[in-house]
């Protein structure tokens, strides 16, 4: 049985269950129970209802047939479909952190964090520290409803990402990628910076699709 080590109970079975789901320990389709969750972490099922409640409400589980619970399996149209919403979004930021000039720091500080991550990582803490690096670029824009319609969307995201550990055998090269995207977006070069977030996002999507 996993001790769950903090005084919200429930806040921790949705960081676990999160973290399960994105380093792949629960893998697409994995049935997610009430009881099998209470009995795994010593809980009372009213907590794991909540849980559970909130990482539906965040995409990471799904209802498979109206009533039981699972893993979210993304079909290839359901990872073009979000790739379709996140290039606009994403591209829209990076124009207007160059048209502006706005300031990079909390985006340096998120790839730093990347960068430092040790060899031994859990693909987890990769996928934590990658979104919090596309969360503070789009931060960065400047735009309060930019800012407001995105973060759910990386939530769903979080799931592509999921799938995109064996497309790393050097998870040392996530880092390298996000820093080329950041140099081409400091460079104040409109066109070179939105180029680079087209091929980035475009890399991610080929990774994701190939057979």
């Amino acid at each position: 049985m996993t001790v769950l080590q903090t005084t919200n109970t429930r806040d921790a079975l949705v960081t676990e269950v999160r973290r399960r789901i994105l380093s792949g320990e629960l893998e697409p389709g994995t049935s997610l129970t009430e009881q099998g969750l209470a009995t795994m972490f010593g809980v009372a099922r009213p907590t794991v209802r909540s849980a559970l409640q909130e990482l539906v409400a965040r995409h990471l589980v799904e209802r498979s047939d109206g009533r039981s619970l699972r893993v979210p399996v993304l079909t290839d149209d359901d990872v073009r479909d979000l790739f379709h919403v996140r290039l606009p979004l994403e591209v829209m930021a990076v124009r207007l952190i160059v048209a502006q000039g706005r300031p990079l720091e909390g985006v340096e500080a998120e790839l730093a964090a990347l960068e430092s991550l040790p060899a031994k990582a859990s693909w987890s803490d990769r996928v934590e520290a990658h979104t919090a690096f596309h969360l503070a670029l789009v931060e960065a824009a400047g735009s309060t409803r930019l800012s407001r319609i995105y973060p759910p969307l990386q939530e769903e995201m979080q799931l592509c990402l999921a799938r995109l550990r064996d497309s790393y055998p050097d998870p040392a090269e996530l880092a390298v990628e996000h820093r080329r995207l950041l140099k081409a977006v400091a460079s104040g070069n409109p066109a070179s910076a939105e180029a680079e977030m087209r091929d980035h996002l475009d890399r991610a999507l080929t990774g994701l699709l190939a057979p």
